[in-house]
Order: structure tokens, then sequence, then C-alpha cells
């Protein structure tokens, strides 16, 4: 539909002009159904007019005005025709929604606004034909009379309202069968051992732990394995190697050259670990005498390999089958330190030197040196 008024504003929507079109046209038959009834009825309801001796009597008649015509009215202001326009269609569209919204409508015309404003929730008008025989929700849900099931229950196989699956919905559909039971029910917990080939061991030598992965007793095969292992006195793990789980489920794992006191630990990611393992290192320490002039001032030299500076080593003597202490020193920071020995004390006894344990190694103790008697 386009606008004749001044000022146009071009082409209205054409679904609007469709509307428009179909309010301005002539009636249907169905539309035209009981239309003497209506009028009869409203003829019936109108008020008598007022009787001449109670009709107002005027005092003055007020100087005829002359009505300004709606031509001067737009030639005088060509905005207010477009304006006018505007709030007589803002106004049908209003009273035209609120009866699409209530599907007072006739159906043609419920129709076209069920296509226009559908998106707004406006009712189809042959959906409601089609439930329109049976009983309404308040909200207008049409429900059924013989649904044969209670609210908040839905027939099998489909959901109850609220998107909660009917407790009928996961039943087998194959007769006789039962759901298997979990795989923590039917294979049971994993257990992963381990142990190491030796608790002590020389320092910087290397170590072989073994482990075995087991299933309900069983054991698993081709399972990969890691080992960690971190330092005593230290919180952080390291991955120390990987090994592959045999038919028996066994599995071993060296790692090389441990310089130190070490805790080593299998595992599976996400199925098992096993215990802690300690292995304690023990540092190689040796002890050469050297014997001073005339066998007065022996100088006995000590070394030892992965122990720090400032570790205690101590010299003693062996008397009546036992050792004594006799004194002690700390290693330098090449691991090395002197001890001077009297060869007219100690003649013809047996010497050595023990290397306190730390946190980082084992005690360790090193060879026998004789001190030879005084020349």
């Amino acid at each position: 539909m386009i606008s004749d008024l001044p000022g146009d504003i071009g082409p209205l929507d054409p679904a609007v002009d469709e509307l428009f079109r179909t309010l301005t046209s002539e009636p249907t038959p169905a539309e035209l159904a009981g239309e003497q009834s209506a009028v009869a009825m409203f003829r019936a309801n109108i008020t008598p007019p007022a009787s001449p001796a109670t009709a107002p009597i005027p005092t003055r008649r007020l100087a005829a005005q002359p009505k300004p015509s709606v031509t001067r009215l737009f030639r005088r202001s060509p905005g207010w025709g477009i304006r006018l326009a505007a709030a007589v269609v803002i106004v049908l569209a209003v009273a035209m929604a609120s009866a699409a919204y209530t599907a007072a409508l006739p159906q043609p015309v419920q129709l076209l606004a069920h296509q226009v404003l559908g998106f707004a929730g406006v009712p189809n008008p042959a959906r409601s034909a089609h439930t329109g025989g049976g009983n309404r929700h308040p909200h207008g849900a049409p429900t059924s009379r013989n649904s044969g099931s209670s609210p908040g229950h839905a027939p099998p196989g489909h959901s109850a309202p609220g998107g909660t699956p009917s407790p009928h919905a996961h039943k087998s559909a194959t007769p006789g069968t039962s759901p298997s039971p979990p795989p923590s029910a039917a294979t049971g917990r994993a257990q992963l051992s381990a142990s190491a080939s030796s608790a002590e061991i020389p320092a910087g030598s290397e170590v072989v732990i073994d482990g075995q992965l087991t299933r309900s007793g069983a054991g698993v095969q081709g399972v990969t394995v890691q080992l960690v292992e971190r330092l005593v006195g230290h919180r952080l793990w390291h991955l120390g190697g990987t090994g592959q789980t045999t038919a028996d489920g066994n599995v071993a794992i060296t790692v090389a050259a441990v310089p130190a006191n070490a805790v080593f630990r299998l595992r599976v990611r996400g199925v098992a670990h096993s215990v802690n393992v300690l292995v304690t290192v023990i540092p190689p320490i040796t002890a050469t005498l050297t014997p001073g002039a005339g066998g007065l001032r022996d100088v006995l030299a000590v070394s030892t390999q992965y122990a720090h500076r400032g570790n205690v080593v101590q010299l003693e003597v062996q008397t009546g089958g036992s050792w004594t202490y006799l004194r002690a020193k700390r290693l330098n920071g090449a691991g090395k330190t002197t001890f001077v020995i009297s060869g007219r004390r100690l003649a013809n006894h047996k010497v050595r030197v023990v290397l306190l344990a730390t946190a980082r190694h084992g005690a360790s103790i090193s060879n026998t040196q004789t001190v030879p008697p005084p020349s």
C-alpha cells in the first residue's frame, strides 16, 4: 500500500500491506453469520433519546466558526499528515495485535497475523481449530481427556516434563539380558609392587627397580610403567625411566649412576602406584699411609668421591679386636684430608678412616693400614 498523504514516507512492509488489504476487503459469508441477531441486540439496547422537556436549553448561541479543512491543515503543516498516518498505523497495529493474541480475528486475518507476527507468539488458527475439541489448560495448552497417564509422568520411552527421562526409557530392548557390571567390579583393583636390587649401592653405580602389576591376583601384560625418583631431602619427583610389563605383569627398570641417596616409585598413571623404595649410596673412600722420617710422623692421606666439603671423617685404630675412635677431621673441597700418626705410639696397629653418614649418602669405611714401627 502506497501512502498518498503529503510527504510520502515510502512503501510499507509487504506483510503489513497484505494485512491492511485483508482488513479492507469484503466480508466472507462465514464472517457475516449472526449479523442480523447482533444488529437486533444492538438496537434493543440503544438508550432512548432525551425528551424535549429535559433537554438543556442553550442560553446563547455562539458565533459559528469556520472549520478548517483537512486540506488546509495538510498545507499548513506537511509533517502533521505523516504523524497522523503513523498514529493511525500504530493504533491499528496495537488493536490487531491484541485481537491476534487472543485468536479473536476471523480465520483469514488470524492466519495472516500469524504469518506476520508468529515469531512473537501469535497463534495459528489452523492449529487452534484442530485442538479446539479438547480440554484447555488455563494457559492455553490443550490437554487430553483420556491420556491414561498422570501429570509429571511420560509414556515408556519418552521424556517426562522438564527433560527428565522416563524410568522405562533405559530398559534393554532385548529380553533376558542384564547390563554388564562396571569394569572396576569385574576386574578388581590394580596392585603395583616395587623393590630394589640392593638397598645399598656404591655411589655412582646403577640400581634395578623391579615391580609387578597385578589385577585380581593375575599379572597384567603390556602396560607402560614409569619409574619416578627424587633425592632424599627434596620434594620434586623426576622421571627415571619406563618399562613394559611382561606376561606375568613383571617389569624391571635400570637407573644408571645414582650419585646420592634416592627414593624410587613405580606408577601407572591413573591406575596404581607402588610404595616408596629407598636406596642408600656408599661413597668410596681410600686411606694411604706414608711413613715419615725415622717412622715418628707417618702421614695417612684420605680421599673420597661423592662426598661434599665439610663432611666428617674419623680416624680409628684397632685394639683388642675392636675399633677405637682417635680423632676426626673434615674433608676439603676436593674430598680429601690427612692424619698425622705417631709410629712410636701406634706401631704395628691397624688404622682406618670412616666417612660418617649424611642425608646424601651412607657411612663409608676405608681400607686398613698397618703403622710400621720406628726405624
